[in-house]
């Protein structure tokens, strides 16, 4: 991350503190101007209390207690259904009357919104009766429950506003219809009470470092202030779903090599060098450097890119180097690629051959033609014919076989020059009999052992081009082909764009 995306990151950060800071104030103001007086009637509520003070005279005992409401203010009360026997044991303490929600929703006046104030009524066993003041107590009635008008969510990432990276924040910006107490945020499976705000709005930073990997899923409660319970939210108002990548890129088959017609390592003026790799997920910001140059884009296929540079007279001579540059689309920056997977380097050359001269000129002459034998000797000479072609075809069939078998040892024995360098191992320990197959047995991730099977003639080489398809994920029928017909299948797998997929024991 640069400076300028560093001050932008903090100042993001500054804000969202100064904004927390400001939302703790208003609410601890809301909490200290709140009046405790007031109790509220809510969708959930099932009974009225009402406390009765009684004083430790007996004459109360066998009396009535009449509850009762007004939705005016004061101005006139109503009953609230039946009146409460007073026992012995409600003397000198607080009697608690309770009203069912049938008997307080019928009374005139109840409506959403009202303020129900009550007083209550007290008569003694003979009849006199005395009417207490108006209790400080004030029930509103709330039965609406609250609904969200709202519910945002933003990311700090500075690429991708639908995604997180480590170090990023997410922050949830819940709007209601009506003022809520302090909401409860489940994050991911964890619970977090640590959201700011007052009355409709509310706020919570989320740290994108206690998210693991994946879209980011939450469930925020809430009520109002009478406790009616909303409906939970589990979705953006939009439908904006962020996502957490904390999860860096990697590059995979990495491989160079150029258009030369002679070797696809080597490279010429005019020549192109390619650059073909395989990234774990999409990326961004690709930024390949071939022999110094910034590399032009060729190909995207899915996750699978190809870079090239064409050579020019300004281009260093010698083997070129490689920097690879990348990052996901969350912006986690993907190590720096200097070589690739299989060791290989493309080198540059455009010095031509020294100046030379030739020296030798010469003549080959071959036999004086002899004359026409007549037709006597032309018996004789078709009968010698047909007895030297008899003894002749043998040896040329026998030098036909050696030819093809000597060009098959050939080129089997280069392309495992080859082979054992896309492994990652030096070619010439191909060419180092005893010593190869040592070195094969790690390849290939076998026992040491396995050099006896290998020394069996035809089994120890069946097997080993059998283990080599596999470590190139060939199938079948390319094995028999590098059984059968060497001469063909060898070169390919060994000059061809094939790598190593596997090394399984």
């Amino acid at each position: 991350m640069n400076s300028t995306m560093k001050l932008k990151h903090y100042w993001k950060i500054g804000n969202n503190i100064m904004k927390q800071a400001l939302t703790v104030f208003l609410f601890f103001s809301q909490l200290m101007s709140q009046d405790d007086s007031k109790i509220y009637w809510n969708s959930l509520a099932t009974d009225v209390t009402v406390g009765v003070p009684l004083s430790d005279d007996e004459s109360l005992i066998g009396g009535r207690i009449q509850v009762k409401a007004s939705f005016d203010g004061g101005t006139s009360f109503n009953d609230l259904g039946d009146k409460f026997m007073i026992e012995k044991r409600d003397t000198d303490d607080l009697k608690e009357v309770s009203i069912p929600e049938n008997v307080f929703e019928a009374i005139p006046g109840f409506k959403e919104g009202a303020e129900a104030r009550f007083i209550a009524e007290v008569w003694d066993r003979a009849g006199n009766s005395m009417i207490g003041s108006v209790s400080d107590s004030v029930l509103i009635i709330d039965q609406t429950l609250p609904t969200v008008v709202s519910m945002e969510l933003t990311s700090s990432n500075e690429l991708n506003p639908e995604m997180a990276m480590p170090g990023d924040s997410i922050t949830f910006q819940l709007n209601t219809s009506e003022p809520i107490v302090l909401p409860l945020f489940e994050i991911n499976g964890e619970t977090y009470d640590g959201a700011v705000g007052v009355e409709k709005s509310w706020m919570l930073v989320y740290p994108s470092d206690d998210a693991d990997d994946g879209p980011i899923t939450f469930i925020i409660s809430y009520s109002d202030l009478a406790q009616n319970p909303g409906t939970p939210v589990t979705e953006a108002t939009d439908g904006k779903v962020i996502t957490m990548d904390g999860t860096p890129p990697e590059l995979t088959d990495i491989s160079l090599f150029t258009s030369n017609s002679n070797d696809s390592l080597l490279a010429i003026k005019g020549d192109s060098v390619f650059l073909e790799f395989t990234s774990s997920e999409p990326i961004r910001d690709i930024s390949p450097s071939l022999n110094y140059t910034e590399g032009v884009l060729q190909k995207e296929d899915s996750l699978r890119f190809t870079y090239y540079h064409v050579f020019t007279e300004q281009d260093t001579e010698g083997v070129i180097p490689l920097i690879l540059d990348y990052k996901d689309m969350a912006g986690n920056l993907g190590e720096t690629v200097d070589e690739t997977s299989d060791d290989s380097e493309v080198t540059f050359d455009m010095t031509p051959p020294g100046d030379f001269k030739v020296e030798t000129v010469g003549s080959l002459q071959g036999d004086a033609v002899a004359a026409e034998p007549g037709i006597e000797g032309e018996e004789d000479e078709k009968s010698s014919s047909k007895k030297g072609d008899s003894k002749g075809k043998p040896g040329l069939i026998m030098t036909i076989v050696l030819s093809v078998v000597g060009l098959t040892v050939l080129a089997v024995w280069v392309s495992w020059f080859k082979l054992f360098s896309k492994a990652g191992q030096a070619g010439w320990k191909a060419l180092v009999p005893f010593f190869n197959l040592f070195v094969f047995t790690k390849i290939v991730g076998k026992p040491i052992w396995w050099i006896a099977i290998y020394l069996i003639v035809p089994v120890g080489y069946i097997i080993s081009a059998l283990q080599v398809s596999k470590l190139f994920g060939k199938n079948i029928i390319f094995s028999l082909g590098l059984i059968f017909i060497p001469i063909v299948f060898f070169p390919f797998l060994a000059f061809g764009k094939a790598q190593v997929k596997i090394a399984e024991n």
